[in-house]
C-alpha cells in the first residue's frame, strides 16, 4: 500500500498534447507540487507534454514502474491493466469513469477488469476516481489543475469517496489552518475499499487522525472492528441518508445508500465521532488535539454579556452543565471589577474586568475545581486592546502557548474562540500550536465532539 503514497516512479495513461486533455494535468499537479519521481506519459501519439515525451507504444516502458495512473475510455482499461500487469506494476489509480455508476453493477467491463488485475496481483484504487494527494511524498493525481499552493501539511488523513469532494476537503483543511497529510479519493471502492485504506492509515506515522466521507459502506462489520481497534480518532461524514440522495449518488459514485439509523448506532459502538459536513470534520480535528474531556461540567466564560448568553444556550443544547462556583471564587473575582456592576456566575459575563492576572486567576482557579470537566472561553481580541490589559496580554503565540501550558499543566480542555475582525482569528488560526474556534457555538460543539470521543471509547 505504502507505493500508491511514496511511489519512486509514476505512469500515466491517456495522454495527449492536446488543452482539452484531462490526463496531462495529473503530470503537472505532481510536478508543480514537488513530485521528485519519475514521471512516464502514455498516450496514443507522440508528443511533449510539460517536458515530458509522450510514449505511444507502452512495450517501450521500463518494468518495475511502482505506480500507475489510468486516464482512459472505460473500454480501454482492462487492456492497460494488462499492460501493467506485464510491465510489473503492481499498484495502479483507475481514475476512469464508466463503470457500475452507470446502472450496470455486473458489467462484463467490470468482470474483465476484476479478473485482469487478479491474474497480474494488481491493488487498485477506484475506477471513478481523482487518486490521492500526499503533503510528504508531493504526489497528486486529480486530473484537473490544483491550486497546490494552498495547501497545508499537517496529521489528519482523509479517505474521500467523491472527487469534488475529496478536492474541496484539501482546500478546506487547508484554509483553516488544519493542513492534511493524505487525501485518497476512493470512487467506486471496487477493488481497495475505505477498509484497506483505514488499515494503512491507522499504522501510518504521518497520520495522527482518520476522517472519512462515505456515501456507502461496504463492511459495517469490519469498519466497527477496526475502528474500535485503532488508537487513533476516526471521524465519518456519512451521506447517501435520503432518497433524494440515494439516486444521485447510485450514479454518481455507485453508492449504495445504509439505515442510517442502524450506521448511527454502529459508529457509537465504536467510538466513531460523526459530522455532518466538510467544516465539521475539521472541528472535530481541532477539538481531538486538545486534553480528554471527562465529563459535562464546563465553565463558560466571555468577555462580552452577550456571548455569555449565547455560550449558556449552546452548552445547554448539547448537554452541557454550567454548574455554580464556589461563592469565595466569585467574591475574590470580582473583586478585580472595575466598576462593580456585573455579578458574577456560570457563565461567567467579564466585561467589567479588564486585567489579564484576573484572566488567568480565573482559568487556573476553575480548572482547578474537581468537579469542573473543562472550560469554554470566548475572548475578545484586537492588538489596542493589550492597551486596557496592560502589557502582560503578549503577543498571538504568547497567548496560544498560555492557553496550550494551563492545558497540559491541568490535563482539562479549554475550547477557545475569539470574537475580534477576521484577519486577526485568521492570524490565531494560522500560528496553529493551539486550537482556535471560528466563533463560541462552534468551541461549544467542539466540546462535545471531544466529549462523545472519549464517552464512547471509555464505553
Amino acid at each position: 500500500m505504502k507505493k500508491f503514497f511514496y511511489p519512486s516512479s509514476m505512469v500515466v495513461f491517456g495522454v495527449a498534447d492536446n488543452p482539452r486533455n484531462l490526463a496531462k494535468n495529473i503530470l503537472s499537479n505532481c510536478k508543480n507540487m514537488g513530485f521528485s519521481g519519475k514521471l512516464y506519459a502514455v498516450g496514443k501519439k507522440p508528443g511533449t507534454v510539460h517536458g515530458l515525451n509522450i510514449v505511444d507504444n507502452p512495450n517501450d516502458l521500463p518494468k518495475g514502474i511502482d505506480l500507475a495512473v489510468i486516464l482512459v475510455p472505460a473500454r480501454y482499461v482492462t487492456e492497460t491493466i494488462e499492460v501493467c500487469g506485464k510491465k510489473e506494476i503492481r499498484r495502479v489509480i483507475i481514475s476512469t469513469g464508466g463503470f457500475r455508476e452507470l446502472g450496470d453493477e455486473s458489467s462484463d467491463i467490470e468482470k474483465d477488469l476484476l479478473f485482469a488485475a487478479r491474474k497480474y496481483d494488481i491493488r487498485f484504487i477506484g475506477p471513478n476516481c481523482i487518486g490521492i494527494i500526499c503533503t510528504d511524498s508531493k504526489i497528486c493525481t486529480p486530473f484537473t489543475p490544483m491550486q497546490y499552493a494552498r495547501f497545508k501539511k499537517g496529521t489528519a488523513s482523509l479517505i474521500v469517496q467523491s472527487g469534488g469532494v475529496t478536492t474541496q476537503s484539501a482546500y478546506h483543511f487547508s484554509d483553516e489552518h488544519i493542513g492534511f497529510s493524505k487525501i485518497i479519493s476512493a470512487g467506486n471502492k471496487l477493488n481497495i475499499t475505505e477498509l484497506d485504506l483505514i488499515k494503512y492509515l491507522i499504522d501510518d506515522k504521518d497520520t495522527e487522525q482518520i476522517h472519512l466521507y462515505l456515501e456507502s459502506i461496504e463492511d459495517g462489520r469490519e469498519l466497527i472492528r477496526l475502528a474500535k481497534s485503532s488508537n487513533k480518532p476516526v471521524i465519518i461524514f456519512k451521506s447517501n441518508v435520503s432518497h433524494a440522495a440515494s439516486q444521485i449518488a447510485k450514479s454518481h459514485t455507485a453508492a449504495l445508500s445504509n439505515n442510517d439509523k442502524i450506521v448511527g448506532g454502529a459508529f457509537k459502538q465504536a467510538g466513531i465521532i460523526r459530522a455532518k459536513n466538510i467544516q465539521d470534520l475539521t472541528i472535530a480535528a481541532r477539538a481531538l488535539k486538545l486534553p480528554p474531556l471527562k465529563g459535562n461540567r464546563l465553565v463558560a466564560i466571555s468577555l462580552s454579556g452577550g456571548f455569555s448568553v449565547i455560550l449558556g444556550d449552546a452548552c445547554e443544547s448539547y448537554g452541557f452543565e454550567c454548574p455554580a462556583l464556589p461563592r469565595e471564587l466569585m467574591e475574590k473575582i470580582e473583586d478585580f471589577r472595575r466598576g462593580g456592576v456585573i455579578r458574577m456566575s456560570n457563565p461567567m459575563d467579564f466585561g467589567d474586568i479588564h486585567d489579564i492576572k484576573a484572566l488567568v486567576f480565573t482559568l487556573e482557579r476553575c480548572l482547578a475545581l474537581n468537579y469542573i470537566d473543562g472550560l469554554i472561553l470566548s475572548f475578545m481580541y484586537e492588538p489596542e486592546m493589550a492597551k486596557m490589559f496592560g502589557d502582560g496580554i503578549g503577543s498571538p503565540e504568547q497567548i496560544l502557548r498560555f492557553f496550550k501550558k494551563i492545558c497540559q499543566d491541568t490535563n482539562k480542555p479549554i475550547a477557545l474562540s475569539f470574537f475580534s475582525v477576521r484577519e486577526y482569528i485568521e492570524e490565531f488560526k494560522r500560528i496553529n500550536t493551539f486550537p482556535v474556534f471560528n466563533d463560541s457555538v462552534e468551541s461549544v460543539r467542539a466540546m462535545w465532539m471531544l466529549r462523545e470521543y472519549w464517552r464512547l471509547r471509555k464505553g
